[in-house]
């Protein structure tokens, strides 16, 4: 799961806060919003040399140009956040129906010229959850999504399309992994700070980092944890399967509400997915004819066996709707929601630090005090799930998930449809 969109350099106020913005910071916003046309240039006089060092005219083209061929010309644009004399978030408006968030920073001295710049990805104009469901409910293939308070009296729908519909939900599952460490770290089975080693034996594929490492790495839990979640590392997570035990896993999906539990089981590492997908798919067909018992024998029989070297990937949808981790909208906000309440006090708490390292998406930090993310794709296949908590301390989920068993997913429309989500929720 990718992350929209640019890199970019911001310099410091040195803490500095001003009552408003400058003149030129306002010019400068007008200036870049410009920038939204199919011939984009003029940067030497828009931008320092410090900042077109590190993002080349080329580059600026080809971002500005490419949001204009997607989203149209910038109409009008107005302040999100202007509490800063010479940095701003701005809410840009686009022709086609689109909304872009953008972070400036311009230089205190000389020309002002802009020194930082955040693009977020575009946001459908959409004007309520109402819209956006039935939004979501004419995409092609199966959508289904929930955005639900939580409180004592449990999960409070507030919107949601097909919230009871099982769908493949990629790397999300690896929620269930970090709930069930969550467990034991609660239980003092395990510490944040236990010592595993990394196994190329196990060696997984990417996404992730972990997969490079020499053999015998030792990795803390922390480590572990936080990368499978964070940059959704492959490798991390199934040497934390490998650690907790599938069975573990498995009781998790119950305990943690997951009605459509049995498609889980047996509970798949990333390399077994990736080994019964491979190439034309044969070991996946061999498993599908297999009942639960005998497919965790298979597993562990024959797909360990399959050379590591052999797997060739499929760059087509491939068995979505059969190989694969599936969980409901509700399903979802039922283990958010479990992780939320297991982690109110002592070691559990730093599970909630580690859900917040990657955001997924823009959060708006004046709104939301939290926000705990974890994503999953795979060709037809796309998740985003959300646990937040507001500015007065209040409780939310947002999960959203799309399969489509023939044909490419666009997966930025998806990501524009949940941002709004985020938006409108609460």
């Amino acid at each position: 799961m990718k992350t929209v969109l640019i890199l970019l350099t911001f310099l410091s106020l040195n803490g500095i806060v001003f009552a408003q913005p400058s003149a030129d910071l306002v010019r400068r916003i007008a200036e870049s919003a410009a920038l939204f046309s199919d011939s984009p240039g003029g940067y030497d006089t828009l931008f320092s040399p410090e900042f077109l060092h590190q993002v080349s005219a080329v580059q600026l083209s080809g971002i500005y140009s490419d949001y204009f061929k997607q989203y149209g010309r910038m109409t009008k644009w107005n302040f999100v956040d202007s509490s800063k004399a010479s940095s701003a978030k701005v809410r840009l408006f686009l022709s086609k129906g689109f909304t872009v968030d953008e972070h400036i920073t311009v230089g205190e001295s000389g020309m002002h010229l802009i020194d930082g710049l955040l693009l977020s990805a575009a946001t459908p104009q959409i004007k309520s959850l109402s819209e956006l469901t039935k939004k979501l409910g004419n995409l092609r293939g199966s959508a289904a999504f929930l955005a639900a308070k939580l409180s004592d009296r449990g999960i409070e729908p507030i919107a949601s399309l097909n919230p009871d519909t099982a769908l493949a939900l990629g790397s999300a599952f690896k929620l269930y992994v970090l709930a069930t460490l969550l467990k034991e770290i609660n239980e003092g089975k395990r510490h944040w700070g236990d010592v595993i080693y990394y196994d190329s034996g196990q060696r997984a594929f990417p996404s992730g980092e972990m997969q490079k490492w020499p053999d015998h790495s030792p990795v803390t839990l922390a480590t572990a944890a936080t990368l499978m979640i964070s940059i959704s590392d492959n490798t991390a997570t199934d040497l934390l399967i490998h650690t907790l035990g599938r069975n573990k896993i498995e009781a998790m999906l119950k305990e943690a509400g997951n009605a459509h539990w049995s498609r889980d089981v047996p509970f798949l590492t990333t390399l077994e997915m990736f080994k019964l997908k491979s190439g034309d798919a044969t070991l996946g067909k061999e498993y599908l004819d297999l009942n639960p018992p005998q497919r965790e024998r298979f597993l562990i029989t024959t797909v360990a066996a399959y050379p590591h070297d052999s797997v060739h990937f499929n760059a087509e949808i491939t068995m979505i709707d059969q190989i694969e981790w599936f969980a409901s909208p509700r399903d979802i906000a039922n283990v958010l929601n479990y992780i939320r309440e297991h982690s109110t006090t002592g070691d559990g708490r730093f599970v909630r630090k580690i859900l917040a390292v990657n955001p997924g998406l823009s959060i708006d930090k004046e709104k939301w005090a939290y926000a705990g993310y974890k994503g999953g794709s795979e060709p037809g296949v796309l998740n985003l799930s959300f646990l937040l908590e507001s500015k007065n301390d209040e409780w939310y989920v947002l999960t959203g998930t799309w399969n489509d068993t023939e044909a490419a997913l666009k997966e930025e429309n998806f990501e524009g449809y949940m941002q709004s989500a985020l938006n409108l929720v609460p």
